[in-house]
């Protein structure tokens, strides 16, 4: 039993750390250095002449897309002793974020089609079908971030509950759940302004990052233990 409860929480650990990883690359880099919001012209040519680029970042968000159903679900093994339908709910929550993700990565591939069809699309359409796609990839993940937020909610209880781990991580877990709720029901806001958006994304940057990460180098170094 505490074999197993070992190796679930290192690959559960293992994987958010990866994934962290591949979405820094994939939308903290490919993304931001190749999308100029408002600009598609800008954009297209960017896309067009770093074609590889862009097609990595896409390959990054199919594994965070993977990555992401191996840790509902070992999540939901882990702390199924603590909590079992608690577990179960959370697990469920991350999948329909997932849900929401392969759905919004749809956009993504039909950009890589208009790249990949060259001249036979005239220029200006072809840049302002990519920006529409990659507008609608952002909203639909930014909604589907909100749903991520209430998981993590979710985990943060099942943290705290779970005699093994630190109320730190849970707390911390709750603060950055709060955080996504917020960043991303404004975002929902038509007229909230981008520039106080960025501001409050980089403030609570810290504890959205800290939660998550944080039970994940918790679950590769102590998450063999047995709940008591």
């Amino acid at each position: 039993k505490m074999k197993s409860n070992k190796l679930i929480a290192l690959i559960v650990g293992l994987a958010i750390v990866i994934m962290a990883m591949a979405a820094a690359f994939a939308y903290g880099y490919v993304h931001n250095t190749l999308v100029i919001d408002g600009n598609p012209e800008s954009t297209g040519e960017n896309l067009r002449t770093s074609i590889t680029l862009y097609s990595s970042g896409v390959f990054a968000w199919l594994f965070i897309l993977m990555a992401d159903v191996v840790v509902a679900w070992g999540l939901y093994f882990f702390f199924k002793p603590v909590h079992q339908s608690l577990s179960l709910l959370t697990a469920w929550f991350r999948m329909a974020y997932v849900a929401l993700l392969g759905v919004a990565l749809m956009n993504l591939i039909y950009v890589l089609n208009i790249l990949n069809a060259g001249n036979t699309i005239p220029l200006e359409t072809a840049n302002q079908q990519m920006m529409f796609y990659i507008n609608s990839f952002e909203s639909l993940w930014s909604f589907g971030l909100i749903v991520f937020g209430v998981h993590l909610l979710l985990l943060g209880f099942l943290v705290l509950k779970d005699q093994r781990i630190h109320l730190f991580f849970g707390i911390m877990l709750i603060i950055a759940a709060f955080s996504y709720l917020l960043i991303h029901s404004l975002r929902l806001l038509p007229l909230t302004p981008e520039e106080f958006l960025a501001k409050l994304e980089m403030l609570l940057s810290i504890p959205m990052a800290l939660g998550e990460i944080g039970l994940a180098f918790w679950l590769i170094i102590k998450g063999g233990k047995n709940p008591s």
